[in-house]
C-alpha cells in the first residue's frame, strides 16, 4: 500500500511517501520555493528513491484552508495522479492537521491566518488524550480577541511570518511551520482509510471555497 502526502497549504509545502507502514520519505520544498514546483519536487524524490507512480494506491491531499494558489496547484495535482493512476483520494483539513502536530493533551486550538484586511484567522478547537484528538468545535473563522475569548488551552499556528500587530496574541501562539506536516497529515490519513472515507477527486475543491465566506 502507497499513500502520496501533499500538503501546499502553507508558505512551505511538504510531502512524502508511505508505503507497507514505511514513510520513506518526508520532504518540504526549500524557502522560496512556490506549489508549483510540488510536481517536480515528488517526481524528483520518487526517482531517488526508486518508487513508481504506479505504486500510489492513495493520495492524501491537505485540502485547505489555506493559501489560495498552493491549495488550486495541490488540488490539481493530487486529482492529476489519481485520474492518471486509479489511486484513491483522501482530503484532510489543514487545521486538523496542524493541530495534530501538537503532541500536548488536553484543549489545542489550531489556526491559520486568511491573509484579510482585519486580520481573521480559520480556526478550530480539539480535546487530545493520549493519542486520541477529537474536534470540540465547528470550523470557523474569527478575529484574535473572539478567539481567545471564547477558548483556552494551547494555540498552534502553521505560520512564521508577521500576521499580527499584537505582541500579547503572538505570545500565546506556538508556531510550528519549521516542521514537516507529513507525519501528522500520514496518521489520520491511515484513520481516514481504516474507516473508508474516500473523496471524489472529479468533484474535489478546497475547502474554504464552500464553506468559509469572507464577511463584507
Amino acid at each position: 500500500m502507497g499513500i502520496l502526502l501533499i500538503d501546499t497549504s502553507a508558505k512551505i509545502s511538504s510531502f512524502g511517501f508511505e508505503e507497507n507502514g514505511k514513510l520513506i520519505f518526508d520532504e518540504r520544498t526549500e524557502s522560496g520555493v512556490n506549489a508549483d514546483k510540488i510536481t517536480y519536487c515528488i517526481k524528483s524524490s520518487f526517482e531517488k528513491h526508486g518508487i513508481k507512480f504506479s505504486d500510489i494506491e492513495y493520495v492524501s491531499l491537505s485540502n485547505g484552508p489555506g493559501s489560495f494558489t498552493g491549495l488550486r496547484i495541490g488540488s490539481a495535482v493530487a486529482k492529476g495522479i489519481c485520474y492518471a493512476t486509479g489511486s484513491r483520494l483522501i482530503e484532510i483539513i489543514s487545521l486538523d492537521i496542524i493541530a495534530n502536530m501538537c503532541d500536548a493533551s488536553g484543549k489545542i486550538t489550531s489556526l491559520i491566518f486568511s491573509n484579510m484586511k482585519n486580520s481573521e484567522f480559520y480556526y478550530c478547537s480539539y480535546f487530545r488524550q493520549n493519542e486520541d484528538l477529537k474536534p470540540v468545535s465547528d470550523y470557523r473563522k474569527g478575529t484574535p480577541e473572539e478567539i481567545f475569548r471564547d477558548n483556552e488551552g494551547i494555540f498552534v499556528i502553521n505560520a512564521d511570518e508577521n500576521y499580527s500587530a499584537n505582541n500579547e496574541f503572538t505570545k500565546k501562539i506556538t508556531d510550528v511551520s519549521e516542521f514537516s506536516s507529513v507525519r501528522s497529515q500520514l496518521q489520520l490519513t491511515c484513520k481516514k482509510i481504516n474507516e473508508k472515507k474516500f473523496s471524489d477527486y472529479k468533484k474535489s475543491q478546497p475547502f474554504y471555497m464552500n464553506e468559509f465566506i469572507p464577511k463584507i
